[in-house]
Parts: structure tokens; sequence; C-alpha cells
């Protein structure tokens, strides 16, 4: 069945994948973001394919203008690092744009799925997390994501709005941009640039075609008033990764690097998708190795879009400089 589907955060990672999937599904899309910031939109073809509003949904009476059959709400300031140097506006900004989103979703009558973070969880030293799981925010992205969770089950038992919570874990693939671990290595690699890994860090990492798989089957079978994670269960070490794109790319071998003290992160973040598997009969279909492979592909063949953020690829991790949130925002 064909939906008119509101997509909150369209020009972002997620969203640009998400919007793709969803074409190619046969659903109808509104593509809504402050505005095509890294020129995902423009270089996907989204913004020829689909209708769009460039709102800043964190102001005042900022709302949707197009009716939807359902709302992804994916719009938020997503970088745990971005979160340790502007605490405050990412906690502003993420939960201003929730609350405007459910607004218009009680006016239009629109279930809402919205994405949090397995960042919720913190970290531990290596069992997996349920949905159960306690939540201990280490780093006020995480801390803004429980605030949106915490508002959504309040409008969702005193206003009868239908909410679905998917907690995502790190994911991967095409249109990541490159302050991120595994876009970030493939970057400098083909750039013949030295890179770098944090040691003892443990971390889940899902291909994005698997996620926007699974988002899309939660929208079409109206699965609504639970709380899942998206993730593939998995511990890889970011040494591991790391060197396995240098192994694709025939790239000299990161530096290790001992982990901060205190950097918003846990040693290990491994969520159980167990929940989503029995609910919806979903299960991650790419292992790590073949989607590393395909995404150095990608970058490979991509090079027109990511190159314009050597400033921010080349620079050391010792200050903001690196993050792209940092160097493009309003």
């Amino acid at each position: 069945m064909s939906l008119k589907i509101s997509i909150v955060g369209a020009a972002g990672f997620v969203g640009t994948n998400l919007a793709l999937a969803a074409l190619e599904a046969g659903h109808e899309v509104c593509l809504v973001d402050v505005a095509d910031r890294l020129g995902r939109l423009r270089s996907s073809g989204l913004l020829d394919r689909a209708p769009h509003q460039f709102v800043d949904l964190s102001k005042p009476d900022a709302g949707l203008e197009a009716s939807a059959d359902v709302i992804v709400h994916l719009a938020a300031l997503p970088q745990v690092d971005f979160s340790m140097y502007e605490p405050a506006r990412v906690l502003t900004n993420n939960t201003a744009v929730t609350a405007n989103v459910l607004d218009s979703a009680r006016a239009m009558n629109a279930p809402v799925l919205f994405t949090s973070s397995i960042e919720v969880y913190g970290g531990n030293e290596g069992a997996l997390f349920t949905e159960n799981s306690p939540l201990l925010p280490l780093s006020p992205y995480a801390a803004s994501k429980i605030s949106c969770e915490e508002y959504l089950t309040s409008l969702r038992h005193g206003f009868g709005i239908e909410t679905t919570t998917v907690r995502l874990t790190n994911l991967y693939g095409p249109w990541q941009a490159p302050d991120r671990i595994v876009p970030r290595v493939i970057a400098q690699a083909l750039s013949g640039m030295k890179s770098e890994a944090v040691t003892g860090r443990l971390r889940d990492f899902l291909a994005v075609e698997d996620a926007t798989r699974a988002l899309l089957g939660l929208v079409d079978r109206g699965v609504w008033g639970e709380t899942f994670n998206l993730s593939a269960g998995l511990p890889a070490g970011l040494e591991e990764v790391a060197d396995a794109i240098a192994d694709l790319t025939g790239a000299r071998a990161a530096t290790r690097i001992n982990s901060p003290i205190r950097d918003g992160r846990g040693p290990s973040l491994i969520a159980s998708p167990a929940h989503l598997k029995e609910r919806l009969g979903w299960r991650p279909s790419t292992p790590l190795p073949d989607g590393l492979r395909t995404t150095v592909s990608w970058y490979s063949e991509h090079e027109s879009w990511w190159r314009r953020f050597e400033a921010q690829f080349g620079a050391d991790r010792d200050g903001p400089h690196f993050l792209l949130d940092h160097a493009y925002s309003f």
C-alpha cells in the first residue's frame, strides 16, 4: 500500500537513504529539513523527485505544511562529539523540534515513528542492551534523546497520539558525513591521509540499507506504541573497522590512540535486535566486511560530494573543527 510519508530530517544521512528507499518502494515522500546543508538532496536527485519543505522546526510555532499518513522523525543535531561542545544547543534544538513535530502530528492525526539512539544506554563492559535496560546518558545528545522519548510517551498517554521509538545503532553507508568513523577513515584513506582509531571501544555497526528496510517495515505494518533497538547485535572494535578499510583501500593502518577519559561514550555499546526480529521478522542482511566493501566503493565513486569536506576530515579531533555540524551550522 502506498503511503504519504513526511520525512523530517530528510537532508540527513539516514533521511536521504530512507527517502530513496521509500520512493523505490512506491511511497509518496515529502522531504522536510531546515535546508539541504550538505547537498545530499541535490546530489542524490531527491529534490527533483519529491516535494520539500525547508523550515527550522526549532522555532516557536513552526510546523509541517503537507498532510501525511505517517511522519518519520529523524531530525536532530546528532553528534555525541558536537553535543560535548554545544550541550545546551543540542538539548534545546532536539527537544524543540520534537515538540513541533508532535504538534503537527496531533493536528493532522498522523502517527510518528521517532528515531532515538542506543547512546541512551551509555555503555558497559560488553553485555547486550535490551529495550528494558536502564538508561544512562553520558552525553547531552543522549540526554536530549531520552527527553524526546519521554515527551512522546506523555503525548501517547495524554493525547492518544500513535508513536513508536526506534533506537538506532552505529549506522554506516552512502551519504554519511566524513566526521563519523567509517566515512572519515575512508575519505582519509582515499586522500592519502593518516587515520586514527580509538582502542578499547566496541560498537555495533549496521548498514544503512538494513536500517531503512526495518524503518519502512514498521511504517508499512503500522507497528505503534512500542520501542525497538535497530541494531546488528554484533561487537566490532573501532580499530578492527579502521583496519578493514585500510585493507580495502591499500592505505596504511590507522594509528591507535587511547580512549579519552570523558568524551560522552562508554567502552561497549551493543544492543540486541531480538525484539525487532520477533515483531517484524527483520534481521540484518549485510555482514560488516561486505558492507564496508560496498561503502568504500560508493565513496570512491562519489568523490565530488565528499571532497569539499576535506577541511573537516583532514582536521584532528582535539577540537570541534572536524565536525560538520560545527562548520555548517546556522
